[in-house]
């Protein structure tokens, strides 16, 4: 098992999603006896400059009911609002060179 080291803890996958200036981290952990668990994180800046975060941790128990709910909010949401699934179209960014 191949781990990234961040924050001395044992993270098997790590992805992130940019919007606007929040951004979403899922990290896919491991206990010292193998357990995967989830955390995700919001993290977004603040007026000073700084982040505010909030976390999640969702351990093994917990995946099959979490995931029933969040399926069933994610299918409702699409009949009842589909253009929020449409992606944005964001303005080019021309790079600095």
């Amino acid at each position: 098992m191949d781990f990234i080291e961040k924050d001395n803890k044992r993270t098997v996958r790590s992805s992130s999603v940019r919007v606007g200036k929040r951004t979403y981290f899922f990290d896919v952990k491991a206990t010292a006896g193998g357990d995967y668990y989830l955390v995700m994180t919001e993290s977004r800046r603040t007026a000073d400059g700084g982040f505010e975060k909030h976390k999640i941790f969702l351990y093994k128990e917990d995946f099959y009911k979490f995931s029933m709910a969040y399926d069933e909010a994610m299918s409702f949401m699409k009949a009842e609002k589909p253009d929020y699934f449409v992606e944005p179209e964001f303005p080019e960014v021309e790079e600095e060179q």
